[in-house]
This record gives C-alpha cells, structure tokens and sequence, in this order.
C-alpha cells in the first residue's frame, strides 16, 4: 500500500477536484433549466454538467499525477491502473439534477488493484465533504463518522435504491413488504454516493440497490468500511461490478436485511 503521506497528498487533491467540480454543478444548479440528454437508457440521463464537471476533475488528477490510471462514468477508462486508478462519478444523481432536487454527489476514490484507498465524496448543496483514507478512518468536513448502533430491523431507517431498468424496478417493489412493515421509514433518495456516505455518517442504518456500477460505490464502499460499516452484494459475496448489486449496512443489520432481499 502507497506511504499514509502520499495517500494524504491524494485525498487532498480529490477534495479538490471534487468541490471544484461541486462549484461547477451548483453554480448550473442555481440557473436553473438543466437540458438533459439519455444515454444507455431512456432512464439513464446525462447532462452537460456532467461534463463539465468530468473534464474539471481529471485535469486537476492529471495535472497532480499523470500516471495514474482514471475510469471516470462519462469518459470510460484512461491510461494504465498498474500504478492506481482514480474511479470517478462527476455528478452522481443526473436525474435529480436534471428534475431541480438538490440531492446530488460527487464522488472520487483512488484505487489499487480495486481496493479502495481514499474516498471522497462532496454534496455541493448542503457543502458537505465526506472522507476516508484506508486505516485512517471515514470524516465528513473534518469531524469522524460512526455508522449507526441499531441492532434490529423494527426501528430501523433504511434506503433503498430502485433502477433505471424496468424489471429491476418491479423486483425492488416485490421485496418491499416486510421493511415496509417494520423498518421506522424506508426512503429512495436518487444518488447512491450519498446514500453510501449517509450510511457511513449514521444516518441510514444501512442502504441497498439492485445495480450498480463500480464509479457509483468505489468511494462510499472506503467510506463506510472505515466508519465501522459493512458491504456486500445481495448475495452477500463482495461487489463485483460492474453493475453488481450492493447492501451497505452498520454491520448488525446486515444478515437480517440479506435474508430477506435473498428470498424469492
């Protein structure tokens, strides 16, 4: 594992990149009228912020170190990862951006052989900077996160992602029962990088989707791991991208969700 000096140095640079590309998608926020174009899907939607806010992060990455590796969601993979690779999603809830909602993320985390080192994930609206550096622990905006200490289902808060793909979409409705029934709220934000960090943060007990790609969850997976947290598929086997499945939890709930989201 690189030196703790040279992965500080890192988590400096992607608070950087991140909360410059944060300038990028708010100032595009505040104007308001956000064109928006689809991509794989007629779900999946990009907007020119998104953009923006990817050529901003990887000419400050690059400019710092150039040989690192970088997949980043709107320009795909670049140069070599032997060295590292910086897996970057500019603007983590373009659905939401697009429709107004100020619920959106950026998030970057520097990889080595696809384990996480550092983390970052900045919430431009409420300025909000969530950090992690593997065995350092997790922080948001300097102060150390803990997950939750809630040790069963009945009281819970959970969340939980749907999908852009409509078959998906039905299957998260089928497996909503028995939380509906005993979870104190269950909510369905639109970014996964925040629900990831909130998690990390305590304030979801724990949060799943039935699909994800490795740019959605590289950093919040750090995250949530160093503030004492859990991650696996909905197996229960460890993500395996790129477009796994993923229950982050606090830890204790963690069997207790999977073996109802398992269930057929």
């Amino acid at each position: 594992m690189p030196h703790p000096a040279a992965l500080s140095k890192r988590l400096d640079v992607a608070v950087d990149a991140a909360r410059t590309a944060g300038g990028i998608l708010y100032a595009g926020f505040q104007a308001g009228a956000i064109d928006y174009e689809t991509k794989s899907h007629r779900n999946d939607v990009v907007t020119a912020l998104d953009l923006r806010a990817d050529q901003a992060i990887i000419e400050i990455l690059r400019s710092s170190f150039p040989e690192d590796g970088i997949l980043t969601e709107e320009s795909g993979q670049m140069g070599d990862s032997l060295n590292g690779q910086w897996v970057i999603d500019p603007l983590d809830g373009s659905s939401n951006y697009a429709q107004n909602i100020p619920h959106f993320a950026t998030s970057i985390a520097f990889c080595l052989q696809d384990v996480p080192l550092i983390a970052c994930i900045h919430d431009p609206m409420r300025n909000e900077t969530f950090t992690a550096v593997r065995g350092a622990g997790a922080a948001l905006n300097g102060r150390a996160l803990h997950t939750s200490d809630q040790q069963q289902l009945e009281g819970a808060f959970l969340c939980a992602g749907t999908s852009i793909h409509p078959d998906l979409r039905l299957r998260f409705h089928q497996l909503m029962p028995p939380f509906l029934q005993t979870a104190r709220a269950l909510r369905t934000t639109g970014s996964a990088a925040l629900d990831l960090a909130y998690v990390a943060a305590g304030r979801f007990d724990a949060a799943w989707y039935p699909q994800l790609s490795w740019w959605d969850v590289a950093a919040g997976i750090l995250l949530i791991e160093e503030a004492g947290g859990y991650s696996s598929d909905l197996c229960g086997c460890a993500f395996a991208g790129p477009t796994s499945s993923i229950l982050a939890s606090n830890g204790p709930l963690h069997d207790t969700i999977l073996y109802w989201l398992k269930r057929e």
